[in-house]
């Protein structure tokens, strides 16, 4: 039996979101590279997925106190 239950549009963009970061991490732990490669893709993306963050982060607060 099926239940129908309304998500919020932010529910399902967070879980849009997290479910594609998850990807991502995955894809980069199963492309193959050499060992320094990796460790600077890594810091690339984290440092790309802490950008994001900030500015998502900064425009809830301003959206929040609006």
């Amino acid at each position: 039996m099926f239940f129908k239950k309304k998500t919020s549009f932010s529910a399902l963009a967070i879980s849009f979101t997290i479910g594609a970061a998850a990807g991502a991490i995955a894809a980069l732990f199963f492309a193959p590279m050499t060992g320094k490669k990796f460790q600077k893709k890594v810091v690339d993306v984290t440092e790309k997925v802490i950008d994001r963050v900030d500015d998502l982060q900064q425009s809830v607060r301003k959206f929040a106190n609006a």
